[in-house]
């Protein structure tokens, strides 16, 4: 099934019978959408006629049928299939062009597609590369399948003639190009391949598959077509994508993404709970690589803190794992999340000078939140070009290597592993609140100044880690996690606002002397600054109330 949302920067386009979100990479035109589909294998001929007793299917309309010619490109480790992406090249049909699948939320693929002229053949699309780095980390990215298809298509249509779906019935003949080239899941160093750059030899294989992409039909319209199909002989099929049907001769028995290990554990037990938190936010950590190197809004502030909920994740649950694998994979995410802090805070320090200077209406200076708001660009670029160059770094690949292969092979504590994950989460939850406890009394102790500033930026470290473990408990503690959660980042939020009034008084002189030598009267950025100072004080004015709502045993008491 598909479903798109749209969004146009230029010229839009569309595929038939979808919207989509179509931008421009530079001169190419790019569209997005996210996609909902689901897959059939069998024999023989589908029966139109039991796709007019779907729900809400008035009737059934034939559309052309399309012969598709389509390249795979992956790695010889063929490290984006591992991963759930598919990159083709296709000619023919009425979405001919370059194609980049990407993994979403649950059975949700994210689809981004370019005109054939962004890329010749052999030559992937600059945008798509980007998209994949994460994944690809150095790899080159070379042809590994060839498939022909012949597609039948039928619209289901709703009475007032509005396309539910489209039923692609497909005739795929594949070959695997250079299958000795080929070597699934063993990972080897960037830049080299342990067969050499030859390797012509092809396998030819067929299959035949029905595909079900929805416009406007819902989930149930899925599930009557999966029980239509399964009574005519057609089953769901192994793998969701037509690249992983035709390198099957090639793959290994245990290929696949690494959460697959996860079914090695008792679920309800702590070793799953924190696996299974692992996986999810590495998952959320690779799709954010391509949003921060095109600096997306907030995309800097999301992986920063994913990488923290996937340090945190480590330190709170050391009972758990062997801290010798955690522990410098821990220093490593703190590196990261350090290197992204300049991009990320110039970006803060530019939409809240600039809201803030539009507000003051300075008649001295009019100009006072462009100015500020071209000043901050200015130093968002220049660390956003720091950024990304941190994440094409050999550092930053093997973090990504490290945490794969531990999630892949978890260092798990077997006395402990295999405990309630209930038991233990609680247990974690109550030693991060108590941490944040003695925070908040060093902070409550600290001389005011800059001794009390860092003391409540380190106390607001201790909240956002408590938050992380509720966030971690939820599942399995329910409504007392989620409260306890909840008054975390109320108390994380309230200490973060009195952090960037800090930043912000203490950028604001610098601002000053660099508008001053530019001609530009600076009166405001002494107004601004005495704000900061005022908004600052309101934050610790209502610390205690918040701080009180957080700090009670009983939220930690998971049941």
């Amino acid at each position: 099934m598909t479903t798109t949302t749209t969004k146009s920067i230029g010229k839009t386009g569309k595929a038939a019978g979808k919207s989509g979100k179509a931008g421009k990479i530079g001169k190419t035109e790019q569209t997005e959408q996210i996609e909902k589909e689901t897959t059939f294998e069998g024999t023989g001929t589908l029966d139109s006629g039991i796709l007019r007793r779907l729900p809400a299917v008035d009737r059934v309309r034939a559309e052309p049928a399309e012969e598709l010619d389509a390249v795979y490109y992956d790695t010889p480790d063929l490290r984006l299939l591992a991963h759930g992406c598919t990159l083709r090249r296709r000619t023919g049909g009425h979405d001919e062009g370059w194609h980049l699948k990407l993994p979403g939320e649950g059975a949700d693929r994210t689809e981004i597609q370019v005109p054939l002229p962004a890329g010749p053949a052999g030559d992937v699309p600059g945008e798509l590369l980007r998209r994949v780095k994460a994944y690809a980390r150095g790899a080159p990215l070379t042809p590994v399948a060839h498939l022909r298809t012949h597609r039948g298509r039928h619209a289901l249509l709703d009475g007032r003639g509005r396309r539910l779906a489209e039923v692609a019935e497909d005739r795929v003949a594949a070959q695997i190009l250079g299958a000795e080239r080929l070597h699934p899941g063993r990972r080897v160093p960037d830049g080299a391949d342990p067969a050499g750059s030859g390797g012509t030899s092809t396998r030819l294989i067929h299959w035949s598959e029905v595909e079900i992409e929805a416009d406007l039909g819902d989930d149930a319209l899925l599930r009557s077509a999966a029980r239509e199909l399964a009574a005519h002989g057609w089953r769901p099929s192994p793998t969701q994508h037509k690249l992983g049907h035709a390198l099957a001769p090639v793959l290994p028995a245990d290929f696949a993404h690494p959460a697959s290990g996860l079914r090695e554990l008792r679920p309800g037990t702590a070793g799953h709970a924190v696996l299974t938190r692992l996986r999810e936010q590495l998952g959320i950590l690779l799709a954010l690589d391509a949003a921060v190197r095109a600096d997306e809004p907030d995309a800097v502030h999301r992986m920063r803190s994913t990488s923290r909920r996937l340090r945190n994740l480590l330190r709170s649950n050391r009972r758990v794992l062997d801290r010798t694998r955690t522990d410098p994979l821990a220093a490593e995410l703190r590196r990261l999340t350090a290197l992204l802090a300049d991009s990320r805070d110039h970006e803060v320090l530019a939409e809240r000078l600039h809201a803030q200077a539009r507000d003051l209406r300075d008649p001295a200076d009019p100009q006072l939140a462009a100015t500020i708001r071209a000043q901050e660009r200015v130093l968002h670029d220049e660390a956003q070009r720091a950024a990304v160059a941190a994440l094409d770094s050999r550092r930053y690949a093997a973090l990504l290597n490290a945490l794969e292969d531990l999630s892949a092979d978890p260092p798990l504590r077997p006395d402990r592993a295999g405990e309630p994950a209930i038991r233990h989460l609680r247990k974690a939850a109550t030693r991060d609140r108590e941490r944040l406890a003695r925070r908040m009394a060093e902070a409550e102790r600290a001389e005011p100044g800059p001794a009390r500033d860092q003391a409540l930026h380190a106390a607001r470290k201790a909240a956002r880690r408590a938050r992380h473990t509720a966030e971690s408990a939820v599942p399995f503690a329910g409504t007392r996690a989620d409260r306890f959660r909840k008054r975390t980042k109320a108390l994380q939020q309230l200490l973060g606002e009195h952090q960037d009034a800090v930043m912000a008084r203490a950028a604001l002189p610098t601002l000053a002397i660099g508008a001053r030598a530019a001609g530009h009267d600076t009166f405001g950025y002494g107004r601004l600054h005495a704000l900061q100072t005022h908004q600052a004080a309101e934050a610790r004015a209502a610390l205690p109330g918040t701080w009180k709502a957080a700090s009670s045993r009983k939220l930690t008491r998971f049941r």
